[in-house]
C-alpha cells in the first residue's frame, strides 16, 4: 500500500514517503524537455546512456548494470529471474512491504525473521533455507543501517542469490556496492528517488555480476525506462554538486530531528536513511499521527510496529513546521 498522496495544493507536508525535501538538480528539466522531442521514437532497451554512465560512476563493467522503472520493478524481476512456485524468498520483519505482495504473486514462500534486538538483521537472514534473501540497508521502515562487514557476516556463505537493497545508502556512511567483487552471488540495488530527488521519474538500478545481470535482462519489460526518465537520471547523475547539497541537508536536519526529539522524551535509533522511526513518548504513536493530520503533516505508522512513527526528513522550514505542531498538540515530554 503506497503512501497517502495528498492533493498538490500547497498545504500538505509529506513527510510520510520518504521523498527528497530539495528539488532536482536544475539541470534536470532541461535535459528531460529535449528528450521529450524525441518522443515518437522508443527509448534504448537497456536505458543507455545512462546504463554505461551508471557503470563508469561505479567503477564497473556496463554489462554489471541494468536500469529498470524504479527499484520496485528490480525486486520484481528478482523474483521472475530466480524463484518458481513453491520456492522460498527469506527477509527480515518489518522490512519493505513489496516483498510479501510479491511473494504471494509468483507463489513463493515466505520466510519472515523477526529483527534482532536494536532492530539489528536476524542472525538467521543468511542460514535459512531460500534461494532468493533480500537486506534492506539501510533498513525500511526502521532506518537502521548495518556495516558492509556485518552483511558478509550474516550473509557471506548465503545460498542462492542476495539482494541489498540500497534505496537509501546515500545518507549512510558506506555502500555495500564494494562486496561485488568477492560475491558472485550478491545483487546491489540503488535508486534515482531519494538522493537525487526523481521519485516522480521512476529509474533504478541493479548492480552485480554479469550473471546476474543477465538472468534480470531476460526478464524485463522490453522498454523499462523511458527517453524523458533517462535523460533526467543522467543529468542528475552529472550534477554531484547537487546531489551532495541533498545528502548534507537531509543528514543534518535528520540529526537536529533525533536529537530534538530525544531531548522531548522520544526514543529514537540512529538512523542511516533519510527518515527516522520513533516512539513518541507515550506510545501513542496513532494518536500523534492523527494530530499532525489535522494540522496537514503526513507521516506514516506500521501495524507490525504500531507504538512509531516514521517520520522522513524534511528541509529545514519543514523540520520546524514538524517540531512546533508537535510541542503545540502536547506530543512531547516537554510540551
Amino acid at each position: 500500500m503506497p503512501g497517502e498522496q495528498p492533493p498538490d495544493d500547497g498545504s500538505w507536508l509529506k513527510l510520510n514517503t520518504n521523498e527528497s525535501p530539495l528539488p532536482p538538480s536544475p539541470d534536470v528539466a532541461a535535459a528531460v524537455m529535449e528528450a521529450a522531442a524525441g518522443l515518437r521514437r522508443y527509448p534504448d532497451p537497456f536505458g543507455e546512456p545512462l546504463r554505461s554512465a551508471l557503470a563508469r560512476h561505479h567503477g564497473v563493467g556496463t554489462e554489471q548494470v541494468l536500469v529498470l522503472n524504479g527499484a520496485d520493478q528490480a525486486i520484481d524481476c528478482c523474483f521472475r529471474a530466480w524463484c518458481e512456485p513453491g520456492d522460498t524468498v527469506v527477509y527480515p520483519e518489518p522490512t519493505y512491504s513489496l516483498f510479501p505482495v510479491l511473494a504471494k504473486v509468483f507463489g513463493v514462500n515466505a520466510t519472515e525473521l523477526p529483527l534482532a534486538q536494536g532492530f539489528a538483521m536476524p542472525e538467521q537472514l543468511g542460514t535459512a533455507p531460500g534461494r532468493l534473501r533480500f537486506a534492506v540497508n539501510p533498513n525500511s521502515p526502521t532506518g537502521i543501517w548495518t556495516p558492509p562487514q556485518r552483511i558478509v557476516e550474516l550473509l557471506g556463505d548465503a545460498e542462492g542469490v542476495v539482494v541489498i537493497d540500497e534505496a537509501y545508502c546515500d545518507f549512510a556512511p558506506e555502500s555495500c556496492l564494494p562486496l561485488l567483487a568477492d560475491h558472485d552471488n550478491f545483487l546491489v540495488l540503488r535508486t534515482f528517488s531519494k538522493a537525487h530527488a526523481l521519485a516522480g521519474l521512476r529509474v533504478g538500478y541493479a548492480v552485480g555480476s554479469p550473471a546476474l545481470i543477465g538472468d534480470l535482462a531476460a526478464v524485463k519489460d522490453s522498454y523499462p525506462v523511458d527517453r524523458c526518465a533517462i535523460a533526467g537520471a543522467l543529468a542528475a547523475l552529472d550534477d554531484e554538486l547537487h546531489h551532495r547539497a541533498i545528502v548534507e541537508t537531509v543528514v543534518a536536519e535528520r540529526d537536529r530531528l533525533t536529537a530534538r526529539l530525544r531531548r522531548d522524551g522520544w526514543d529514537v535509533p540512529d538512523s542511516g536513511a533519510n527518515f527516522v522511526f520513533a516512539r513518541p513518548p507515550d506510545g501513542d504513536a496513532a494518536g500523534v499521527q492523527r494530530s499532525l493530520r489535522d494540522a496537514h503533516i503526513l507521516v506514516r505508522r506500521f501495524a507490525a510496529l504500531p507504538d512509531r512513527l516514521r517520520i522522513t526528513v524534511g528541509g529545514p522550514a519543514d523540520v520546524d513546521r514538524l517540531l512546533s505542531v508537535l510541542e503545540t498538540t502536547g506530543s512531547s515530554a516537554s510540551a
